[in-house]
């Protein structure tokens, strides 16, 4: 069999076929036409497509000795699927569902995953919910199963790249008897949850090792992904496993506008391709009905491209076989855009000042959880990525086993534990002159309620003892904020003492906490006392800056502007010349990049529509006027250009080496080159 044809690398243009389709419906394929399938994808610019090799239904789609074909598919439509795509230059990946198979759950009950609660993880009797599936444990007989199918696909199908959905073991883990006899040989208890999360990356970690070493074997060069493992969890460790990263990622479903920009950011230092998964669905995967506007959708393809990664959108093809013009009409809109600019994407790199610093939130063998779902972001992370993008400083996203000492600042937002050879690392790098920004229990341990952040004493007091208090800032962090204003910290923070170090801002006490004894008006108490406590603190020697509030979570919840201006100033001091400075919209996204010696600059708008519950998106797009960049160069240019449009653009020299840009109209998407001479 050939080898692979089609590179990850240059697959920017990908729809993610999804295709799981009941066996009560005895259509399936019937419309399907391969010529007019490949026409509709070469129509939208389309350069790779993932299609269905097995689906959550259980049901394969190619005919298959081990597995079980849709009932009513008359043909093999993975193998007209493959070979239209390869006759026309389109790479095709092979999908497969791995841990939800409504099929073997109800053939092999005794294969399903089982809570701690001692309940089979499959939908209740008589309910059928949204995203509920019969879920197999990757310990039991099953896997057999999974494998002999998977040689199946590679010895017989001329397939490029192999993508398995649905590879996790529910949290803490699964008791089923499969895993209780292994955890009972791997000297583990089963009744204890740190032994449970132990065992789900050990089982896990194996199936992600044997599926890897089946592929190498039989079809060394294929591309592989374990769907479900873009998370700071487990990302680490299904790393080694994987050609790329592709980040499942819908904004206006539950994933949210912040959850993209965060892992973009993260998975980018693994130095692997990042696939950056939305879809064309108003909702989520399974609306049929649901499409989005061309503008919001050339939106999330712009920001894809901005953070450097290839482009994936998801559909679901009608069980009949046809694939909708209507739907790809809006993708081949959104495409079209990224064929003119893929080219400025492919090989560079981001240029950063800032990190931030997600430390591991607990001990735990599962260090990085931040929500129910693996997927999710909590207040803080949404927040801190909220801001920052806001406010346009150029930052990445790291763990404590990367290097720090590529950047000038480290932000350390509200919680996490730093260990001793962390700590080291961050001694050392405060050394060499780097700055840190950390805020409320950041480095906290509360066992022994100390901070263990180095270059700055801070010593625990107390804390919530209000459920609002108050700060005043002083002019050194002030700029924009009312001085002689009480202003609301909604959630209190921790009261602590620092030595040796500079008040940047106060906290300012309410007359009482509000109980149903002591309380007065709608809310809470006004500001009615000067407090000992820092609100702000910089040390003394200006490298290391606290807040006493979890001031990004607050934001997030909150969204009080003050609170991101107070945040932009403190980081300004810290960073002194910044990289990139804009007057531009709160909700545009500014990202510069690197290539092949020039300065890349990426600017994405976003104007939101007021919609009700569903989260907010764009109808419309109305030109920006007179936006305004000044980014800080080596040297000056030599052309400034837009890669859209192949004006020049006028620019003038500031001191500090600043260039200044004025874009009189901006549209949703602008990438604008700076050569030198």
């Amino acid at each position: 069999m050939d080898c692979v044809k089609y590179s990850i690398e240059e697959a920017f243009r990908q729809v993610h076929l999804d295709f799981h389709t009941s066996p009560l419906i005895l259509d399936v394929g019937a419309d399907f036409d391969p010529d007019d399938f490949v026409k509709t994808l070469k129509k939208a610019h389309i350069n790779s497509i993932t299609v269905f090799a097995k689906c959550h239904h259980g049901m394969s789609y190619y005919d298959t000795r081990v597995g079980v074909r849709h009932p009513s598919l008359k043909f093999d439509l993975l193998r007209e699927m493959v070979k239209a795509g390869h006759e026309n230059d389109i790479r095709v990946v092979a999908y497969y569902s791995v841990c939800w198979d409504v099929y073997m759950g109800n053939e092999h009950p005794e294969w399903l995953q089982v809570n701690k609660d001692g309940m089979p993880v499959r939908p209740k009797p008589f309910e059928r919910p949204y995203f509920s599936w019969e879920t197999l444990c990757l310990n039991s007989p099953y896997i057999d199963y999974v494998k002999a199918q998977t040689e199946e696909i590679l010895k017989n199908y001329d397939v490029d790249g192999l993508f398995f959905d649905i590879v996790w073991q529910v949290r803490p883990g699964c008791i089923c008897k499969y895993c209780r006899k292994s955890m009972e040989e791997l000297n583990l208890d089963y009744s204890n949850d740190e032994d449970l999360r132990r065992h789900s990356r050990i089982i896990e970690e194996r199936f992600m090792k044997e599926m890897h070493d089946i592929v190498m074997r039989l079809r060394p060069g294929l591309s592989i992904y374990f769907n479900g493992t873009s998370n700071m969890n487990v990302g680490r460790m299904a790393e080694k496993y994987m050609t790329h990263f592709e980040i499942e990622s819908l904004p206006t479903s539950f994933w949210g506008y912040y959850h993209f920009p965060f892992y973009a950011r993260y998975f980018r230092n693994f130095n692997k391709p990042i696939v950056g998964m939305t879809g064309r669905f108003h909702t989520a995967w399974g609306d049929f009905g649901g499409l989005k506007t061309d503008v919001q959708l050339k939106y999330e393809v712009a920001r894809i491209l901005a953070h450097g990664g290839l482009v994936s959108i998801g559909d679901q093809m009608h069980p009949r076989g046809r694939l909708d013009r209507a739907v790809y009409d809006v993708i081949g809109k959104a495409f079209d855009l990224c064929r003119k600019v893929e080219n400025w994407v492919k090989s560079s790199k981001p240029v950063y000042e800032a990190a931030v610093l997600i430390l591991p939130r607990s001990r735990s063998a599962d260090q990085f959880v931040f929500g129910k779902h693996a997927y999710e972001l909590d207040d803080t992370i949404a927040g801190v990525v909220k801001l920052l993008m806001e406010e346009k400083i150029q930052f990445n996203v790291i763990d404590h086993l990367m290097d720090f000492d590529k950047y000038k600042l480290l932000i350390i937002p509200d919680y996490g534990l730093l260990d001793d050879d962390t700590r080291d690392k961050l001694e050392s790098y405060l050394k060499q002159g780097g700055k840190i920004l950390f805020s409320y229990k950041a480095t906290f341990n509360e066992e022994n309620a100390v901070f263990n952040c180095p270059g700055i004493e801070l010593e625990y007091v107390d804390d919530r003892r209000y459920l609002v208090d108050y700060m005043r800032v002083t002019e050194k962090i002030g700029k924009g904020i009312p001085l002689d204003f009480d202003i609301a910290m909604y959630g209190s923070g921790l009261y602590v003492n620092c030595k040796k170090c500079e008040t940047l801002a106060r906290v300012r006490e309410p007359y009482f906490r509000r109980t149903y004894k002591t309380f007065t008006s709608h809310q809470y108490a006004p500001a009615a006392k000067d407090s000992p406590y820092p609100a702000v603190a910089l040390s003394q020697n200006g490298q290391v800056a606290y807040i006493y509030s979890p001031i990004f979570a607050a934001y997030y919840k909150h969204g009080y502007g003050i609170y991101r201006k107070l945040v932009r100033n403190l980081i300004n001091l810290l960073l002194g010349d910044r990289l990139l400075i804009a007057d531009a919209p709160l909700t545009s996204e500014i990202l510069l990049n690197e290539k092949d010696g020039m300065k890349i600059l990426h600017i994405v708008n976003f104007q939101p529509t007021r919609i009700g519950r569903h989260p907010e998106y764009m109808e419309t797009y109305h030109p920006i006027e007179n936006i305004t960049v000044r980014v800080k160069l080596e040297e000056e240019p030599k052309r400034v250009y837009s890669a859209l449009t192949g004006r020049d653009l006028l620019y003038t020299m500031l001191p500090k080496s600043y260039i200044e840009l004025k874009l009189q109209k901006a549209d949703v998407y602008d990438i604008i080159v700076i050569e030198y001479k």
